[in-house]
């Protein structure tokens, strides 16, 4: 197997990059704009916008704040690791005893009897399933085959599992971490300008950050501290939504409904109280298709209802992981760009975006789901056909939510009309070829020649669907005349397949 290399980031480039858009010119909202359009990454800025987004550098604090708190949460991680170590040793001394050869059967059922009561045995089994799930995280990626990688992704969390007794540590968590582990490592060196943050604060508690802009990159990048920012970025995302997508239940009725009614989009759409006491992840799932989906698109919920399509099968991985199993790693990172720059980071902040991504990855092949029957919707929705460019999910989830703020107000929403009919219209949405368009006398020949190429028959499902999707992705750049004949032809084979 020919695993993949994940590399650093140039280490000027990223002190360049820091010195630009963090000391010199930063601005909360061109962090924003650069998220939505995919391009923290080519910045070599990624790790310190999702750093700032998870407000684990106040956003709207000064970098000598920045350097205070984040001085203070590796500290406070430092702790935790030590006493994460003590319980370690336990856990040692633990399996030491258990190999030990005793022959007596009465020690053999007290030592079994002190096990179960013990209060570190179901931390034990935390650890144990911790170190099963990363062993089967990212296989194809080199770095998750190194010890040293595995023990600071695992001791994060288990540190995380102790900490929070009430959730403990669930599976699907080990990709969360993983994500974040992917987006910070390529840009943390050696610190090998190491000196103490104070001594470049200057008079009035300032720092002279031009003339230190490398101290500065080391201080917020220091190899040293990495596990401690990792656990720091993980600790602060589950905080900020995430941990609710693992919740088991509510403690009471009246907080279920507290927590639907920060998730509603749409006014009167939703019963709370006819909704039985549920998971968080469940009451969000069935929220995405009985207020969301219900209202944009009825057809295709009528469609979900009449084929008894349990939506909530293929949600749930794509909520939980934030599609980190839907799409490739760089496709991953992009629309994690977007999840967490969402604006709502200060106020209430439930990661609305995810919802949104989700209704518009079902909307965007909801002309091949209306065909479908309910295995072959499962087989769209959990394996999703690829995406030309990630960035066309985040335009649809923005224009998404300009539909539903337009439907709030009781308008139309041509977006939506256009995302249901786009095939059955498209020639109103033609785009014109350039060439055709510059050379008039060809016109009539280029589009009579176009519309009479010859269309092959479609031999299984799986090729009528691939070819329809590659009509979609036309309807967004440049389509053909040929593509009305194409359409018809794979309308006529799902017709006969049904």
């Amino acid at each position: 197997m020919n695993l993949i290399e994940i590399q650093k980031k140039n280490k000027e480039d990223c002190i360049n990059s820091f010195t630009n858009f963090i000391i010199k010119d930063y601005s909360l909202d061109n962090l924003y704009k650069l998220s939505m359009i995919g391009e923290l990454g080519e910045k070599n800025i990624r790790d310190m916008a999702w750093k700032i987004f998870m407000d684990v550098l106040p956003a709207n604090e000064s970098i000598e704040k920045w350097v205070e708190k984040l001085q203070y949460l590796r500290e406070e991680y430092k702790i935790l690791s030590d006493k994460m170590t003590k319980k370690q040793n336990f856990f040692k001394k633990e399996e030491e005893n258990k190999n030990k050869n005793i022959i007596d059967i009465n020690n053999i059922k007290i030592r079994k009897n002190s096990l179960l009561s013990n209060p570190y045995h179901e931390e034990k089994e935390a650890k144990k399933l911790i170190d099963l799930d990363l062993d089967r995280t990212f296989q194809e990626l080199a770095l998750f085959h190194n010890e040293e990688i595995k023990n600071k992704l695992s001791r994060v969390l288990f540190i995380w599992n102790n900490e929070n007794p009430d959730l403990g540590y669930q599976q699907g968590m080990n990709d969360i971490v993983s994500i974040i582990f992917l987006c910070l490592y390529p840009y943390y060196f050696p610190n090998e300008k190491k000196i103490s943050i104070e001594s470049i604060i200057k008079d009035k508690d300032k720092i002279n950050k031009e003339e230190n802009s490398e101290i500065l990159y080391l201080f917020f990048h220091d190899e040293e501290e990495f596990e401690s920012d990792l656990y720091i970025c993980f600790n602060h995302i589950m905080k900020k939504g995430v941990k609710s997508l693992y919740d088991f239940d509510f403690e009471s009725k009246d907080k279920q409904i507290d927590y639907m009614k920060k998730l509603l989009l749409f006014k009167n759409e939703f019963n709370f109280e006819k909704e039985e006491l549920d998971s968080p992840l469940n009451l969000r799932c069935n929220m995405l298709i009985k207020e969301k989906l219900k209202k944009l698109d009825y057809e295709l919920y009528n469609h979900f209802n009449k084929i008894g399509l349990d939506c909530t099968i293929f949600l749930q991985r794509w909520l939980k992981c934030i599609f980190n199993r839907e799409f490739e790693l760089k496709e991953v990172f992009i629309i994690w760009d977007a999840v967490i720059a969402s604006p709502e980071i200060h106020i209430g902040y439930n990661l609305s975006r995810i919802d949104l991504i989700a209704l518009s990855m079902i909307l965007r092949i909801r002309n091949i789901l209306i065909l479908c029957d309910q295995n072959q919707c499962f087989m769209m929705l959990l394996q999703y056909p690829r995406i030309e460019s990630i960035l066309e999910l985040i335009i649809f989830s923005d224009k998404l939510k300009e539909a539903i703020l337009d439907i709030n107000k009781g308008k139309r929403s041509l977006f939506l009309e256009n995302v249901k009919n786009f095939i059955i219209n498209y020639k109103n949405n033609k785009v014109e070829d350039k060439k055709v368009k510059n050379n008039k006398n060809n016109t009539s020949d280029n589009l009579n020649n176009d519309y009479n190429k010859e269309i092959s028959p479609i031999k299984s499902y799986e090729e009528g669907v691939e070819r329809l999707g590659n009509i979609f992705v036309k309807y967004h750049s440049q389509m053909n005349i040929s593509d009305e004949k194409e359409f018809l032809n794979i309308l006529q084979f799902f017709n006969n397949y049904k």
